[in-house]
């Protein structure tokens, strides 16, 4: 199962973890308890491998029980009792590899189940399997005396025994193996609590830092009006005309996350006209964008705060006033928006202004190191402020 490449990674991680508990259990595999055993994807290949891995140390184990409480075994005897046994626990571990898969939708279900569910029916299954498989090697290998014991009360018991044992130690290491996946999971879960506390921590602080820029911008223009009502009432009222139809054009857009480079370039070429309409031939206003970027995603009220730094800080200043110039380009899947004039400028020394502060604040809250706000010498002269931000599509 492939999971959403959109998921946040916290919740895929969380996704993934839980996908795994449900996979482990429906194909756990016993040597999977060891770490080592787990650096393999399942397949067909790696479960013959196990299996045959698990086998050996069957036989292996049975052999040294054999050697330990019958003495005086030879080489020989010994290699021959190691073979008897080897072909055995192949016979056995395979019949038990054929009836898991083929009951696979009841093994899903089992596996669910509590501790003592599944050490029973491992068992009783571990037994009947144990039992069956050996007396088909029998009867296909001719073994009379094999034969003659299987189904005896000593056979019955000591194949209970072994699955007994063996059941137990599959049980409680799958025990393990969930609630080690459990806890992960349980961590994830508290991980992408603490991070959506954060996140909205950070949010309500981006919020509080664009609801200083937005009257700042305000009590501006409203001053603005204000100086013009008695020396040019007709531009007052354009003014004032420009501005409802601004706010109402921003209004829903400053109040979101996102919105798109076009529209908040023609948010600015309103800005741009109330301040032309202030500074007159004073000023005058370039706009360049790229059509391939109209959708491009930006945070709302970045840019005011750069051109209104701009006019404050190096047209207003210059008796003959000057150009300001609006850019976007795409460079490196970075998106690069320039606030270029040619007012007085002042080198590489930002300006102790709030509209810059707050643009930077948010701009790493936002992006962190992946977006910046450069501050570069225009020539012939003013100045340059470039904002990088990740490129995105709305």
């Amino acid at each position: 199962m492939n999971l959403p490449a959109t998921m946040p990674q916290r919740s895929r991680e969380k996704a993934e973890q839980q996908l795994q508990l449900h996979s482990e259990a429906d194909h756990f595999h016993p040597l999977e308890a060891i770490n080592f055993f787990r650096r393999w994807p399942r397949s067909y290949l790696r479960n013959l491998i196990y299996t045959l891995i698990f086998n050996l140390m069957f036989a292996v184990g049975f052999t040294l029980l054999t050697y330990v409480f019958v003495r005086n075994i030879g080489f020989a005897q010994f290699a021959e009792i190691f073979g008897e046994y080897m072909v055995i626990s192949n016979v056995v571990g395979f019949s038990f590899w054929i009836v898991f898969a083929a009951l696979g939708p009841m093994m899903r279900v089992i596996n669910r189940q509590s501790f003592f569910v599944k050490t029973f029916f491992y068992t009783v299954l571990g037994t009947a399997i144990v039992t069956g498989s050996m007396w088909g090697f029998a009867f296909f290998t001719g073994r009379k005396g094999m034969l003659s014991w299987i189904g005896t009360r000593e056979q019955v018991f000591t194949s209970l025994v072994i699955s007994l044992v063996i059941s137990l130690i599959l049980s409680l290491v799958w025990k393990r193996r969930a609630e080690e996946l459990s806890a992960q999971i349980a961590l994830a879960e508290e991980r992408e609590r603490a991070e959506a506390a954060e996140r909205t921590a950070a949010e309500a602080t981006l919020r509080a830092l664009q609801a200083q820029i937005e009257p700042h911008f305000l009590f501006n223009t409203l001053a603005n009006v204000t100086s013009l009502i008695h020396s040019e009432p007709d531009n007052a009222k354009r003014m004032l005309e420009d501005f409802i139809a601004y706010l109402r054009a921003t209004l829903a857009s400053t109040r979101g996350e996102r919105t798109t480079l076009g529209g908040e370039f023609e948010m600015m070429k309103s800005f741009l006209s109330i301040l032309q309409i202030r500074m007159g031939d004073r000023l005058q206003v370039g706009i360049d964008l790229p059509g391939e970027l109209h959708s491009a995603t930006i945070p709302p009220m970045l840019l005011q705060p750069l051109i209104e730094n701009a006019i404050k800080h190096g047209l207003e200043p210059k008796v003959e006033g000057g150009s300001i110039n609006l850019k976007a380009e795409l460079a490196n899947k970075q998106l690069r928006v320039s606030v270029i004039d040619t007012g007085m400028g002042f080198g590489h020394k930002p300006s102790n202004g709030i509209g810059l502060k707050n643009v930077r604040e948010r701009v790493g809250k936002l992006y962190g190191n992946a977006g910046s706000v450069l501050i570069e010498e225009n020539e012939p002269s003013g100045t340059r402020v470039v904002l990088v931000i990740p490129y995105s599509i709305n």
